[in-house]
């Protein structure tokens, strides 16, 4: 199983995954969930979330909570995203949030994301492949290839 995930959302996850439909890797995954929570203001080419149960051989935008529910054994690729400008990420994030028509303090919010994913990595041990937002454009190559491995 490959997975795409992040240290909070707004890191890149979407435009990974819009990346590998490009690709024409197997994406396990849709666009648009519901117009609701995934406005297409947010992303105009897609989320790409997951729609139904994690597939094996099939790349899966899976966020830090539901990490749990995966057997570590299954995972043979984990991208994880993160952002270093965390100023621009919480103003996208509070963007994000009044598309979707909620109100949180997205700080918090990405503490708790973040956290939930280091407790996960430091307790299976998981090999994982850490690329940041900014560098995104000149990685893609080096993702597209992790992730199709």
């Amino acid at each position: 199983m490959k997975i795409v995930t992040a240290m909070g959302p707004r890191c890149g996850t979407s435009f990974v995954m819009q990346q590998c439909v490009k690709a024409r890797l197997p994406v396990n995954g849709v666009a648009f969930v519901n117009k609701i929570l995934t406005p297409p203001s947010g992303n105009p080419d897609g989320y790409y979330e997951m729609q139904n149960e994690p597939q094996l051989g099939q790349i899966q935008k899976i966020w830090p909570v539901q990490l749990k529910e995966i057997n570590p054994k299954d995972i043979t690729a984990l991208l994880v995203l993160n952002r270093r400008d965390k100023q621009a990420l919480f103003v996208s994030m509070r963007q994000q949030a009044k598309r979707e028509g909620f109100d949180y303090p997205v700080e918090q919010a990405y503490e708790q994301i973040s956290q939930t994913l280091k407790c996960y990595l430091k307790k299976t041990g998981v090999a994982y492949k850490l690329v940041y937002t900014e560098d995104l454009n000149n990685e893609l190559d080096a993702i597209l290839t992790y992730l199709s491995e």
